[in-house]
């Protein structure tokens, strides 16, 4: 799946001249919790999120640093944290560096930005304007769409083993050494030694979706055999 198959297309935005009391009463009535701010063109020049408003002067809630913070705090930082706090309008406030993901990317690349950035929205951008937008929620939904069904098609004994063979082979938490398997007529049995239960766990995940399975017989032990030796 790509970012365009489920984004929010109808996005609410508002304008870098857009009153700080206006936003509030927008996302309380919409029920959203962040808004891209675009320019004219429709390019996004940042976003305001609920982070943004909280600590506010108008209802008491500005930060309140001891005095010997603000001997040693960067200058700078001060003065945006003033702007933050007192700012009227959607550009004194919003965050100006925004990170969005073309129409085109895997779902996968949008999950991985959502968390390596810690932000809970990715606006979707095309030749540089605003055309969706896409939630850490989103994600969840397409997830409780989807069919979790497995092929019934009948694989081949010689073909399922290998192609277990090849899959665990792939994967870099665990190691094959220990591991034997046999398929017959899509009844699979292992037996073997891993090293955790964590590795256990993803071991019969791995056999049970793969195409052609259709029933394992489990005899992993966790814990790697003694070897013997000093």
């Amino acid at each position: 799946m790509k970012a365009q198959d489920i984004m929010t297309r109808d996005v609410i935005t508002v304008s870098p001249d857009k009153s700080i009391k206006d936003i509030a009463a927008l996302m309380v009535e919409k029920h959203i919790s962040g808004i891209p701010v675009v320019g004219t063109d429709g390019a996004i020049i940042g976003m305001i999120s609920q982070s943004d408003l909280l600590h506010r002067a108008e209802v008491g809630t500005q930060r309140k640093h001891k005095w010997w913070f603000r001997l040693f705090a960067d200058s700078n930082a001060l003065a945006n944290e003033f702007v933050k706090t007192h700012g009227h309008k959607a550009h004194d406030i919003m965050t100006r560096y925004v990170v969005s993901v073309r129409e085109d990317a895997e779902l996968r690349d949008v999950a991985d930005i959502l968390d390596k950035h810690r932000i809970k929205r990715v606006p979707v951008v095309k030749d540089g304007r605003l055309i969706g937008l896409i939630t850490r929620g989103d994600l969840v939904r397409a997830l409780s769409l989807t069919q979790v069904s497995k092929s019934a098609k009948k694989v081949d004994n010689a073909a399922l083993h290998k192609a277990l063979q090849d899959r665990i082979q792939k994967q870099p938490w665990i190691n094959k050494t220990y591991i034997n398997l046999t398929a017959n007529d899509g009844a699979v049995e292992m037996w073997g030694f891993v090293d955790s239960a964590e590795q256990h766990r993803a071991l019969r995940l791995l056999v049970e979706e793969t195409e052609g399975v259709t029933k394992v017989d489990d005899k992993i032990a966790v814990g790697l055999p003694y070897r013997g030796g000093i």
